[in-house]
């Protein structure tokens, strides 16, 4: 049975935050999805949400891509010909990127294998609490003020495999690729900025995941309001993820995720005591 426009709301909304809150979307999905009496989300709207998605990400980093992209073009002009001068960190972001989207993509052929393990509800609470543990252990280190500069290959494929545990139902990618950063001793607002452009590769793996289910599989009946509920989820998830992301770089200058590992260890107990309810 599909949502009806609250629940679409709803759970576009909240798709898109906990997206990008280091807090994981997969977890909370799935506790919508029993809250709402449903199995599954429709394939469709899953597509339009990720879509959503990716339209928000995109949105927000958009002048940091645009640097890149200017930045790789320069580079390959010969140095003869050059009007201004490279712009080396902007390049080396680009590097760093790219090392941290090794794992990353490589976890992405594992992704339909792992996400059936948020179905047990003793397992999803128990990656919840790793995923409180990963956020608060940085709290316990001093602030760096590292980037790509100083950062070596293999501190960047340690961020890249953060992220790239996000295939785990209850490990956020967002909150793991930060936190490793952390530790490495990255600037917490750079750092922040690096896994929102390793998030949107995410997505883009996602909304492929999307498409492979929608050809595999019959869309069934669709009505004018069914798709006009799974447009206004997708049109939540946007605005979700920019709420999330303006959140994730306000905290970035201030306390850190520590409240967010609080809220993991206690969403736990919660879907604990569900599965005991059931």
């Amino acid at each position: 049975m599909d949502m009806n426009w609250y629940e679409s709301i709803i759970f576009g909304f909240f798709s898109g935050l906990t997206d990008i809150l280091p807090v994981s979307s997969q977890a909370h999905r799935v506790l919508m999805l029993k809250f709402f009496g449903k199995s599954s989300s429709p394939e469709l709207m899953n597509l339009l949400i990720h879509i959503g998605m990716f339209a928000a990400l995109y949105y927000s980093c958009r002048d940091q891509l645009i640097r890149m992209r200017r930045a790789r073009a320069l580079a390959r002009v010969p140095k003869r010909k050059r009007r201004r001068p490279l712009d080396t960190k902007t390049l080396m972001d680009v590097s760093l990127l790219k090392t941290m989207l090794i794992p990353v993509v490589l976890s992405l052929f594992v992704y339909q294998h792992t996400v059936s393990l948020g179905k047990n509800m003793i397992l999803l609470a128990l990656f919840l609490v790793l995923n409180g543990i990963i956020l608060y252990v940085p709290q316990f280190l001093p602030s760096g003020n590292r980037d790509s500069r100083t950062l070596s290959r293999v501190e960047g494929l340690l961020m890249g495999l953060g992220g790239a545990v996000s295939v785990i139902p209850g490990i956020s990618a967002v909150g793991a690729a930060t936190s490793v950063g952390s530790v490495c001793g990255v600037e917490r607002g750079y750092c922040v900025n690096m896994a929102l452009l390793m998030n949107l590769a995410i997505t883009v793996g996602m909304i492929v995941y999307d498409l492979l289910a929608i050809f595999g599989n019959d869309l069934g009946t669709l009505s004018a309001v069914i798709i006009l509920y799974y447009i206004i989820a997708a049109a939540a998830g946007f605005l979700g993820t920019v709420l999330g992301i303006k959140v994730m770089r306000h905290i970035a200058d201030s306390r850190g995720a520590s409240p967010f590992a609080l809220y993991c260890v206690g969403l736990a107990m919660f879907t604990f005591i569900m599965n005991l309810m059931a």
